[in-house]
């Protein structure tokens, strides 16, 4: 029985020893970089970032909804032309129309909110490094901070791509338009990076990176 224990108590460190190790893989790259970037966002700049991840995720949606409503708004008007006394198609006409104008609404709502919170981050700078198996967003830290008594360490953001991908595996979807890269991961976070802070030759690396491993995730957006 103890033999038994023993047995089951090695298998357990192997595991554990596993999945550090895979962690560790996860959040590394072995290889040399393609490419790195130190850059800073303006706050209008992250607006028109996120105009562009609306227009591109939201806004389809906005758009479903409206058509829906509007559909049926048309029918209770219809109706309230056949039958002006019916108090109630006057209500149900009255909540499609409120359902449209919120579902803009709150669209527009959560940009100014969010650009407004992105504010105070207007002055950080930040590097991005491209490498074969996938890239690092970090913040860059003066020695001057680092030395602060309420200091705290922040990890860089590591994202594995294509046949790479891990533990940490992201869904990854990029937006390229004429000013900026804007990097969507799991349709919750997103990083811009702007092409005055790249030449030619650094904008092609990036872009055939994306392009070549995230296929239908890749989505030019551009008025030249």
């Amino acid at each position: 029985m103890a033999e038994k224990n023993d047995f089951k108590s090695f298998e357990e460190k192997e595991l554990e020893e596993y999945e550090k190790q895979a962690q560790a893989d996860a959040d590394s790259f072995a290889e040399k970089p393609m490419l790195v970037v130190d850059y800073d966002v303006k706050n209008e700049e992250e607006d028109r970032a996120f105009r562009a991840y609306q227009k591109k995720f939201v806004y389809p949606h906005n758009w479903k909804v409206t058509a829906a409503f509007a559909v049926v708004a048309a029918a209770f008007g219809v109706s309230i032309i056949k039958y002006p006394n019916g108090y109630l198609n006057y209500v149900l006409l009255a909540v499609c129309l409120v359902v449209i104008a919120l579902t803009w609404y709150n669209s527009a709502r959560i940009r100014k909110y969010l650009v407004k919170a992105l504010k105070n981050l207007e002055d950080d700078k930040y590097r991005f490094t491209l490498y074969e198996s996938g890239f690092t967003i970090e913040t860059l830290v003066s020695e001057e901070e680092k030395q602060a008594e309420d200091y705290v360490p922040i990890k860089p953001r590591r994202v594995h791509l294509g046949d790479n991908s891990d533990i940490n595996n992201d869904t990854v979807e990029v937006i390229e338009n004429d000013e900026m890269f804007i990097i969507i991961l799991e349709k919750e976070t997103f990083y811009v990076l702007c092409k005055r802070l790249m030449d030619d030759e650094q904008q092609k690396i990036l872009r055939d990176k994306f392009t070549g491993e995230l296929a239908e995730g890749y989505h030019l957006i551009t008025d030249k």
